[in-house]
């Protein structure tokens, strides 16, 4: 898929570009969806949705305590990655477009990664 994305000439396929930054702000949207029953307490333990390990199943206060607390940080990074999106295709021209895909890689990544890191680091303290 990489390779793939390198050998494209997104100048002469800007439709690409578009799709890319539909199908961003559709993550950004759904982040921002899946956060909200999260932070709300409107999942109840269960197999497939919500912050899903050995210690959120030992209690019902953990595992409402733990998805509110990741909800909120899985709000804040689909925010960050819609807005971004938004941002980055005004100065779409100003950019490279290999340097606005890596951008948006890293807007994808970045802050899953940090939502996983602190909702762990959260959980440690419960």
């Amino acid at each position: 898929m990489v390779r793939f994305l390198w050998k494209l000439d997104f100048e002469k396929t800007m439709g690409v570009k578009i799709i890319i930054e539909i199908l961003l702000l559709m993550v950004g949207l759904l982040e921002i969806g899946l956060s909200i029953p999260l932070i709300l307490e409107k999942v109840p333990p269960n197999p497939w949705y919500g912050f899903r390990v050995k210690k959120t199943f030992s209690s019902e206060e953990i595992w409402y305590k733990a998805n509110r607390y990741l909800g909120r940080d899985l709000l804040v990074a689909g925010l960050i990655l819609v807005i971004s999106v938004l941002t980055l295709s005004m100065f779409a021209g100003r950019l490279s477009n290999y340097t606005i895909i890596w951008i948006y890689v890293a807007l994808v990544i970045i802050p899953l990664l940090i939502v996983g890191i602190r909702g762990f680091l959260y959980l440690n303290k419960l």
